[in-house]
């Protein structure tokens, strides 16, 4: 019987499920916090930024960002989720997984899996879930797996 894993994430938070076969519950695995995910760009990036030149002029503009402070964190985040799934695939942990986020997080994640472990990813499950209690995330997932 292949065990899975059920990745609900967010920008602030990750919790690992283990699912042992049909009519088996959820297992909580192991909760990740990540609290730089509730900080607001502003509260994030302290510095303004920076200032440009144009070549032969003496005007001066701000630079943009290429992306904000709040999704370099969701990214530094994503990665770190990555590697754990990655060493967990390699260790033999699960073999078939089921990620389940919010649209913009899981595409930050699915970016950042290798492919080896996202040759398991079997679901994909577009949900923000994270304030669903550990006991009533497995009735959000109807038809991805069968749980008792």
């Amino acid at each position: 019987m292949t065990t899975s894993w059920v990745v609900v994430a967010n920008r602030v938070g990750a919790r690992f499920f283990e699912h042992r076969g049909p009519g088996k519950p959820l297992v909580l695995r192991e909760s990740v916090d990540h609290p730089q995910g509730r900080f607001q760009d502003r509260d994030v990036g302290t510095d303004r930024p920076g200032r440009s030149g144009e070549s032969g002029s003496t005007s001066r503009h701000a630079m943009e960002p290429h992306e904000t402070a709040h999704e370099h964190d969701a990214h530094v985040f994503a990665k770190d989720l990555a590697r754990r799934l990655s060493k967990a695939r390699a260790e033999h942990a699960f073999g078939r997984l089921v990620l389940v986020a919010e649209p913009h997080f899981l595409g930050y994640l699915e970016r950042e899996l290798d492919k080896p472990t996202d040759a398991l990813v079997t679901d994909r499950v577009h949900k923000d879930l994270a304030n669903v209690a550990d006991r009533d995330v497995g009735s959000h997932l109807g038809g991805v797996l069968p749980i008792g």
